[in-house]
């Protein structure tokens, strides 16, 4: 294998071969291919060099572009006869790249933008952005006119936060939901994906750009500030024509469901409902997950027992500040870590490259220098118990979770929220990941890996469907 020099900077290329469409994506200095149509991912192969394009199966791949300037105006739905496709996007880098999304019926597609009107998705589609429309493989998609949009501003602990209620068809007045963002994604596009089901059921959601993203203020908010702004975006909801303010409820996945019932707990909602919602504290949410991207890396028992512990004092640091008895556990810890012969078996996908803070091997620095470090970033958020939050709640609650959910432990979060509030409505759908979706059988990535850089990627069967039924009876109907 050839590598090159790394100031020629990460680059990502595609092209259509006969094994169909490949990727091919310099990283560090190597050539990382991905053939979705087999199921193989991040296999390495000689990269080219400094500035000449990949050859892949005698086919030479041509650049990804950027994504097109006007991807926030084109996101959204488009229909013809029967048929609806969702176009949305994740401009930010948080998963390693920003992406180009196509969602039909329960299967979300990546695309690749080739200019700034061509498209080529994992499938072999092209995709053409045509004024006032979406044209796939041929087939002419207009604007769909069932939602209505309306941008909205609100502010929240004196950030200016800016949104988009999405309204379902019909005058009205109708229920709604805020729709609290996970910790990725923190423009509001992203959340069009989580808002399809909700919409379908007859109700309306705000979606927004949390702070510190897209055209919000402020910068990156703690699930505290997060509920400051889910409960200004209660307000602002009220005051949009078409609402019934008295049936306003909240929606969330994964982060966002810290601060739901933060919200919940303090001022009445209509409903509550979330997807990979923690009932846990975020450092044992963290640890979970750690953990579990390892042991799915192939790390052995003993290893994964070590990092166990050396998260916990991080954590307990973070929350807590440091103690004598937590140094000493650390260092033990660390000591341990650094000695393990297996945790070469892990390999840092693009979405950690990008943040190293999600990495799940525990910093290999002097002990010392990491509790300095950790001293200096107390935060009080990673400790917030919210089955104190779920106790307080009598609003009607539906949760979803997949069993396999890598960020959330499932069986824990749904003891603790049941004993908290034994009226909500849990269910657990079995082969599922964080997102409800469905993990294929494919080499060269892990479950989280795949799932964020949404290859393959297919929601379980009825799962959307069972929400929007949860919500025409519990709130659509009364």
């Amino acid at each position: 294998m050839t590598t090159h020099d790394e100031t020629a900077g990460d680059r990502t290329w595609i092209g259509t071969t006969t094994d169909g469409v490949v990727l091919a994506r310099l990283r560090e200095g190597e050539l990382l291919v991905d053939r979705p149509a087999r199921g193989r991912f991040c296999g390495r192969e000689s990269a080219p060099a400094i500035g000449e394009a990949p050859v892949v199966e005698g086919v030479k791949l041509a650049a990804v572009a950027p994504l097109p300037a006007d991807m926030s105006e084109r996101s959204g739905w488009y229909d013809r006869a029967d048929r609806t496709v969702l176009l949305t996007q994740i401009p930010e880098s948080y998963f390693g790249e920003p992406m180009i999304l196509l969602a039909e019926g329960d299967r979300v597609v990546r695309a690749y933008a080739l200019d700034e009107t061509n498209l080529l998705d994992e499938d072999g589609r092209a995709v053409e952005l045509v004024e006032g429309g979406l044209r796939v493989d041929g087939e002419t998609m207009a604007r769909s006119t069932r939602y209505t949009e309306r941008e909205v501003t609100f502010v929240a602990g004196g950030v200016d936060l800016a949104g988009t209620v999405i309204l379902p068809p019909g005058e009205g007045p109708h229920p709604a939901a805020v729709l609290l963002h996970g910790a990725a994604g923190g423009q509001r596009d992203w959340c069009r994906l989580q808002a399809a089901p909700i919409l379908t059921a007859g109700v309306a959601v705000l979606i927004y750009d949390k702070a510190g993203h897209g055209e919000s203020g402020g910068t990156e908010p703690s699930v505290f500030e997060q509920a400051e702004a889910g409960e200004a975006a209660m307000e602002a909801l009220a005051a949009v024509p078409r609402i019934d303010p008295v049936r306003i409820g909240l929606a969330g996945f994964s982060n966002g469901m810290w601060a739901v019932p933060i919200i919940a707990a303090r001022r009445v909602a209509a409903f509550i409902a979330g997807v990979g919602s923690p009932g846990v504290s975020m450092a044992e949410a963290e640890v979970h997950r750690r953990v579990k991207v390892l042991r799915q890396s192939g790390i052995g028992p003993a290893t994964l027992d070590t990092v166990t512990d050396a998260w916990r004092c991080i954590f307990a640091i973070i929350s807590d500040g440091p103690t004598d008895a937590v140094i000493v556990r650390l260092g033990r810890a660390l000591h341990a870590v650094t000695a393990a012969s297996d945790l070469n078996r892990y390999e840092r996908p693009d979405y950690v490259r990008e943040n190293p803070m999600l990495s799940p091997v525990p910093p290999p620095i002097p002990v010392s220098d990491l509790v300095q470090m950790l001293a200096s970033e107390r935060d009080p958020q990673v400790a917030h118990d919210p089955a104190v939050d779920y106790a307080r709640i009598t609003c009607p609650i539906f949760l979803q979770y997949g069993a396999e959910d890598t960020s959330v432990p499932v069986e824990a979060s749904v003891a603790a929220i049941r004993a908290a509030a034994p009226h909500a409505e849990v269910r657990v759908h079995s082969g599922l990941e964080h997102m409800l979706n469905v993990l294929p059988r494919v080499i060269g990535l892990s479950p989280e890996g795949l799932m964020y850089q949404y290859h393959h990627f297919r929601y379980g069967h009825g799962v959307r469907a069972e929400l929007t039924k949860w919500l025409r009876t519990t709130v659509t109907t009364q």
